[in-house]
């Protein structure tokens, strides 16, 4: 994904404080009864919702995150606050490939596959609409990254999408929650779901173990 830093502080304060309550809680019971021992939190921002998972249960969390100004923020706070938490740089629509010898040296995130769990919170309509990546693309890709995770849904509605497409036409038919709901059950089984925004933002529990 490739954000501004206004498009990410933007998603990060689009929640009122009910809001943002329940989508830690969420996350909370997630890493409370799955306690994960790696969780990727994929676009991570600075670390609120990677600090949550550890508090719940998680052993460690790599967050992924293509902002400079917020992946230094989570840098610093995983220094200061001592967690385990490494934060590194990642655009999910254009990972680094395997490279060196025989492309053998360093591998590229799919070789290096190894997140028990994973969270992709405010994230799906980047990679969807700010990236041109089919809904069932962006899935199949998020899920498998790890066997269990959770995946927020971020319907057309929300303001931020509004604002993705406020200078581009709507050519994203496909980028609707009937969509999201029949390629998740192809995916994986969804333990719980829960609304928690006004404007129908909603958190997926998954497992396909």
């Amino acid at each position: 994904m490739v954000l501004s830093t206004g498009d990410l502080y933007a998603d990060a304060n689009s929640y009122s404080t009910d809001e943002a309550r329940k989508k830690h809680a969420f996350v909370s019971e997630f890493a409370q009864k799955t306690e994960p021992a790696m969780l990727w939190d994929i676009g991570c921002n600075t670390g609120d919702y990677s600090y949550t998972a550890l508090k719940a249960g998680a052993h460690l969390v790599i967050g992924f995150e293509n902002d400079p100004s917020a992946l230094e923020r989570a840098f610093h706070r995983s220094r200061s606050d001592h967690l385990r938490f490494l934060p590194l740089y990642l655009d999910a629509a254009d990972p680094s490939p395997a490279q060196g010898w025989n492309q053998q040296e360093r591998m590229g995130l799919a070789q290096r596959r190894s997140a028990s769990a994973i969270f992709a919170l405010a994230v799906i309509h980047h990679i969807c609409i700010g990236r041109n990546v089919p809904l069932p693309e962006a899935l199949s890709w998020l899920v498998g990254l790890a066997p269990q995770g959770v995946i927020e849904f971020v319907p057309k509605r929300d303001s931020m999408v509004q604002e993705l497409l406020r200078l581009r036409d709507d050519v994203f038919p496909d980028y609707n929650e009937p969509v999201f709901d029949a390629t998740m059950a192809k995916l994986a089984r969804m333990v719980r779901s829960e609304v928690i925004t006004d404007n129908g933002r909603r958190l997926v529990w998954y497992d396909r173990s």
